[in-house]
């Protein structure tokens, strides 16, 4: 008999015992355990589960492994293969369901080189590495905190930051094919003099796409960031308000103009706080926030010269979810192949959230309506106005715009108004 063989034989054993000695414990606990009925047993993954499971056998050498070994083979894996492993016998789903916090906290650790989330301050970069996307994403987006103290790493939290991550890239990727596509209809001179044949102006234009792509795809993480977190302030601030409301201390509902009030307050406490303490963060973001502006207001021109009604754009950013803008520009390319059925379907669902939004029993008991007048009635009041005088309270109104080089000499220029004059293509 070989010596692994002998090993094999006596780990075996050894496990065997230690399962008899465990079945014997659960014997004696449930017979002494008032509540051995209770269907709501605790479910706390960490190390002190691993001497409570009573593993399911597999009938293969995987039985013999110890848990932790177990728990950082399934860290190892996709997290989209997590459920359906789930799927694959009772000892996988035992295990996956019992270990879900460990598995969880292994995964990050190995994506995060041997970190755990943490929060944002001056001194932490980021490098702009895809591998290192989840640095990012899960200091921006911690796991919800535990009324037990620490905080609660489940598969959703993963998944959630999985659905951020894919959101942000599918947005970024069709706002540079649009940068790309408004460069090559107005430098159309530049192109057939460097790219003579249409293969090369292909390969170009893909490459010049990718280098965009990658430089936007960390600054929409910050946006989206913004963008949710004011969200949930206008909600928990409407909260505190319907207290008040029902205890008496609002006898009116609140004007338009007090109410853009606070929700202009509400902004400044975002933009004061970290990530956007960094200064270069707040710029960056800022010229994000303007590319994804400009390129939504240069796909739906003015019907008449002069200033347009904006108000559906700051709409867009405030009310819908942020899939709704991944949605537009899908539809706007015909990403999907049928370009006439995804705007009609964009339609119906921005309507739908506008809609949902102004039926919103909460905001009629606390705010004054007021007809024909949107909550923001105009983009600047998203983001834009208060970003503008952050700035310029930290006296970084002049500063340099972003540069992504897509050629040789040939930069493009993400910006805004008070960029410095730069040489370059801006977008």
């Amino acid at each position: 008999m070989s010596p692994i063989v002998q090993l094999v034989l006596h780990v075996k054993k050894a496990r065997a015992a230690i399962n008899s000695i465990n079945r014997g414990r659960k014997s004696d606990n449930k017979k002494n355990n008032p509540f051995k009925h209770n269907p709501f047993s605790s479910s706390v993954s960490s190390t002190s589960v691993v001497n409570k499971l009573n593993p399911v056998p597999t009938s293969s050498l995987w039985d013999i492994l110890p848990v932790e070994i177990q728990v950082k083979v399934f860290a190892h894996c996709g997290i989209t293969d997590l459920l359906p492993l789930k799927l694959v016998c009772k000892a996988f789903y035992e295990l996956l369901t019992t270990h879900e916090h460990a598995i969880t906290r292994q995964y990050l650790r190995q994506r995060r080189h041997g970190t755990l989330p943490s929060p944002i301050d001056g001194e932490k970069t980021y490098t702009r590495h895809p591998e290192d996307d989840v640095v990012l994403l899960s200091d921006l987006f911690p796991p919800t905190k535990s009324a037990k103290g620490g905080h609660i790493y489940t598969f959703r939290y993963v998944y959630s930051l999985r659905r951020r991550q894919k959101l942000c890239s599918k947005l970024c990727y069709y706002i540079a094919d649009r940068v790309m596509d408004r460069f090559t209809c107005s430098e159309p001179a530049f192109m057939k003099s460097m790219f003579p044949s249409r293969n090369e102006r292909n390969d170009f234009v893909k490459r010049a796409t990718a280098r965009i792509w990658f430089y936007l795809t960390p600054l929409m993480y910050y946006t989206l960031y913004f963008l949710e977190s004011y969200t949930l302030a206008r909600r928990e601030h409407t909260n505190v308000l319907l207290r008040d409301f029902e205890a008496g201390r609002l006898p009116v509902p609140i004007p338009p103009d007090v109410r853009k009030s606070m929700y202009r307050s509400l902004q400044v406490k975002i933009l004061r706080s970290p990530p956007f303490t960094n200064t270069a963060t707040l710029i960056a973001t800022h010229h994000c926030m303007q590319l994804l502006v400009s390129y939504l207001q240069y796909t739906v021109p003015p019907d008449e010269p002069g200033t347009s009604d904006d108000s559906w754009i700051s709409s867009l950013l405030t009310v819908s979810p942020f899939i709704r803008l991944v949605e537009y520009f899908s539809a706007e390319i015909g990403d999907g192949g049928n370009q006439r059925m995804q705007r009609k379907d964009f339609m119906h669902n921005f309507h739908n959230d506008i809609t949902s939004n102004e039926k919103d029993d909460m905001n009629s008991l606390v705010f004054e309506r007021a007809p024909n007048n949107h909550m923001h009635s105009s983009v600047q009041d998203v983001w834009f106005e208060v970003a503008r005088q952050e700035l310029a309270s930290r006296r970084a109104m002049q500063h340099r715009a972003e540069h992504i080089l897509i050629r040789d000499n040939l930069p493009v220029l993400l910006g805004c108004q008070d960029c410095r004059d730069s040489m370059g293509y801006r977008a």
